[in-house]
């Protein structure tokens, strides 16, 4: 873990919010649902360990995550958008859910 990541970990440790994205999206029928999504830093990764968007993450035995290599010249807030935009990404991709604009 390089020292810029040590210290938007320790950023995101002294946040007064939890580490969570909470995405709402439609399911199949419509209906609205939320993908929730845990943050945390891996390495020099952000990840987001969520819930499955595809039928065969849900089929899987291993918990879905989206991860991304934080970039250096972004600030915390900034990473996490990315990350965002990515977990958004895969939502689409995948055959469950929409993404509830």
């Amino acid at each position: 873990m390089t020292k810029y990541v040590k210290q938007l970990k320790k950023e995101l440790e002294e946040c007064k919010v939890i580490p969570i994205f909470e995405i709402e999206v439609n399911d199949k029928n419509c209906a609205t649902d939320y993908v929730l999504c845990e943050i945390f830093f891996r390495g020099n990764s952000i990840v987001a360990q969520r819930d499955g968007v595809s039928t065969k993450e849900l089929k899987s035995k291993f918990i879905a995550n989206t991860r991304r290599a934080v970039d250096p010249s972004l600030s915390l807030d900034e990473n996490l958008q990315e990350l965002l935009s990515d977990i958004e990404a895969d939502i689409e991709d995948g055959d469950l859910f929409s993404i509830n604009h």
